[in-house]
């Protein structure tokens, strides 16, 4: 493995990763956009309830955790700054947007390129004044066609990652917008393994899945819980039978502090993948060494700046 991610503590080689958990959140907000803001919680209370979860799975072994709250949803890099230097955790924040209601009515006006002024901004710079940067885009999809806002969002999204080598993030609910999603990403010279189809459990039909594993997008299983494991790992070894094992990616989509309960309200765990799923997986004939592509080798290369080495951090 070679290239750089862009954590919350700076840049580091992919090969310092470990087990990554490549979707899951600390804190979310879903107030809207309008009011979301760091006023409405307390930092310290936040990483006093988080941190103890983010100990357990350094205990684990896990090496890295990829924070997919976007902005305007309660994304706060101070917050995961601290929580990575405590934890001794690896954490990656990102930048772009989410989907309505849930964006500023700036973004509504804007053309996508001032939207990737601002995300290659934060790339280069930092979020505010806060000097951490963020190691990758995510965006978002309602269900249904691709809107004209979307399509700007996924612009935008493209034409940072050109500039910047920071992989996109979808998330999806259905499969309606995949098609037009890939042609911007193509259109914007993007290579396939720079889009990461986010929820990929929500196709439930394995040969679309099979059909996007074979253009070289990633394929995220993020829902893997105790109420979901057993079909998560049918569809996972469908994938593995048809020879995807180096486009796939697992984690829970857990946490979190919910901004607005009382105390953050009750928090998901992040062990069930490593505690239970993999022993799963075990037993039904998965070895080691693929175990270790899907949680080692695979996040290092989707979240690697520019994917296959192009780009290369200054």
């Amino acid at each position: 493995m070679s290239g750089t991610i862009i954590t919350v503590r700076g840049p580091l080689p992919v090969e310092d990763m470990g087990i990554t958990l490549p979707h899951e959140h600390v804190m979310v907000d879903f107030i809207g956009a309008d009011k979301a803001d760091c006023h409405r919680y307390d930092r310290r209370e936040v990483v006093a309830a988080m941190l103890p979860r983010l100990r357990e799975i350094r205990e684990q072994g896990v090496g890295t955790f990829v924070d997919c709250t976007p902005m305007y949803l309660a994304r706060d890099p101070l917050v995961l700054r601290e929580l990575s230097e405590k934890s001794e955790l690896n954490i990656l924040t990102n930048t772009g947007q989410y989907k309505e209601p849930y964006l500023p009515k700036e973004t509504l006006l804007i053309p996508a390129e001032q939207l990737a002024e601002q995300w290659i901004r934060e790339f280069n710079e930092g979020i505010g004044a806060t000097g951490i940067r963020p190691g990758f885009i995510k965006t978002a999809m309602p269900p249904g066609p691709m809107s004209s806002l979307q399509r700007k969002i996924i612009e935008a999204a493209a034409v940072t990652s050109r500039a910047t080598g920071m992989v996109i993030a979808t998330h999806i609910e259905d499969s309606s917008p995949i098609p037009e999603i890939l042609a911007v990403l193509e259109n914007n010279g993007l290579q396939a393994d720079r889009w990461i189809l986010v929820h990929a459990q929500q196709i439930q039909e394995k040969e679309e899945l099979f059909r996007l594993g074979r253009l070289g997008i990633w394929i995220e299983l993020d829902g893997i819980a105790p109420d979901s494991a057993e079909w998560n790992r049918e569809m996972l070894l469908g994938l593995l039978e048809a020879g995807f094992v180096d486009r796939l990616l697992l984690s829970h989509d857990a946490g979190w502090y919910n901004v607005g309960a009382e105390g953050g309200g009750k928090q998901v765990p992040y062990t069930f993948l490593l505690e239970h799923f993999l022993p799963m997986l075990r037993q039904t004939g998965v070895g080691e060494d693929t175990l270790w592509k899907l949680i080692v080798d695979n996040p290092a290369g989707a979240f690697a700046l520019g994917g296959t080495g192009e780009f290369h951090e200054e």
